[in-house]
């Protein structure tokens, strides 16, 4: 038979770990939100194709281009979005920079 103190003892470590379950669940996972500004090589014909722009993150399926905008000289103003902590979100950028067609990229801003 177990004691009434041992009872109590198992009722609070239920208890704490509903809530320690319950706060993983609700936990956001980290989210990168980043504007770039990208220079392309001359060569790309038409660099405001959306399969242009999906094939700057490659294998990248959870991250997401969006076009803002053109700029003259061959650059691009593109929003990166995905799940993900920073670190990630760099690796993505820095894999964007060794594409052959991207001649430099650089961080804007985080949109808001």
């Amino acid at each position: 038979m177990t004691s009434a103190s041992n009872r109590r003892s198992i009722v609070r470590a239920a208890l704490l770990a509903a809530v320690l379950v319950s706060n993983i669940a609700v936990a956001s996972p980290a989210v990168c939100d980043m504007r770039l500004s990208v220079e392309l090589t001359p060569d790309v014909p038409n660099p405001l194709d959306s399969g242009f722009l999906s094939s700057l993150l490659s294998n990248q399926a959870s991250y997401r281009l969006t076009l803002h905008g053109w700029r003259p000289g061959s650059v691009i103003v593109i929003e990166l979005t995905g799940f993900g902590p920073d670190s990630r979100c760099q690796d993505v950028v820095e894999a964007m920079r060794r594409d052959g067609r991207v001649l430099s990229i650089h961080v804007d801003q985080e949109p808001s």
